[in-house]
């Protein structure tokens, strides 16, 4: 299991106060003590990022002040991908988080789509990708960048966007869906946008810590029908637990 992460995640620049440094760098120190091998990623190119975003929309990400850190973030998803695909599961612990970001638009504290730009730049070596977006919030931009691509099946459990169905949920039934993603659909690779959120002390006041380990025990088990070729990526989680439900998904995940 490789940790794909970079000291500029730790960079500041303009966010909402709870998209802070902390949010990568706790998890890093935590990952780093208990032995995890860490992969320095390199920035996204401009041809891999235009693969999912517009001119214009880059452009506008240039003049927030937010594209270094935007393209670093997606660069350690791509890096993780290409590494799921060598056979090594990998976690790209970045930010900022990416999955509100569509084509030509972007809100949520994301500005490039991670997810999104990793399976694009591999397609050509992974034709059909699973998608499991584990976030509290609805994974918008994602859905809208791959909306009729038959080849690409993007799984919500439960967000509390759609209908609200969330507000019954229970963990069982969180994990059920997480289980019943894999079905009717054949899939070269598995990637998680995971959003940790859900966490009882988190917005979403639904998993504990434990339930992310076995969320990524059910995923690893899924991947074995794609070789094990699986891969996460950090979307949100703003508990300071956040680096315990990491590490307990990780656990499972491996």
């Amino acid at each position: 299991m490789l940790i794909v992460y970079s000291r500029k995640y730790e960079q500041r620049y303009p966010a909402n106060p709870v998209e802070n440094p902390d949010r990568v760098r706790l998890p890093a120190v935590e990952l780093q003590k208990l032995g995890y091998m860490f992969i320095e990623p390199s920035p996204c190119s401009l041809d891999q990022i235009g693969k999912v975003h517009g001119r214009e929309h880059i452009d506008r990400v240039r003049q927030s002040g937010h594209f270094e850190a935007a393209s670093i973030a997606a660069g350690g998803a791509i890096a993780a991908a290409e590494l799921a695909l060598q056979g090594e599961p990998a976690f790209a612990l970045v930010r900022p988080p990416g999955h509100h970001a569509a084509a030509n638009r972007a809100w949520g504290m994301c500005y490039f789509n991670n997810m999104a730009i990793a399976i694009k730049n591999i397609r050509q070596r992974a034709k059909k990708a699973l998608i499991i977006d584990i976030d509290l919030h609805y994974g918008d931009g994602t859905v809208s960048i791959f909306r009729g691509d038959t080849n690409v099946k993007i799984v919500n459990p439960w967000s509390v966007d759609e209908n609200f169905e969330y507000l019954n949920m229970d963990e069982s039934r969180y994990l059920s869906q997480v289980e019943e993603a894999f079905r009717g659909f054949d899939y070269d690779i598995v990637g998680v946008s995971a959003g940790f959120d859900t966490y009882l002390e988190d917005w979403g006041k639904l998993l504990k810590k434990e339930d992310f380990c076995k969320i990524g025990k059910v995923i690893k088990e899924g991947a074995k029908m794609c070789d094990g070729h699986r891969f996460a990526v950090l979307e949100g989680g703003y508990h300071p637990d956040l680096k315990w439900c990491i590490k307990s998904f990780i656990e499972g995940f491996e």
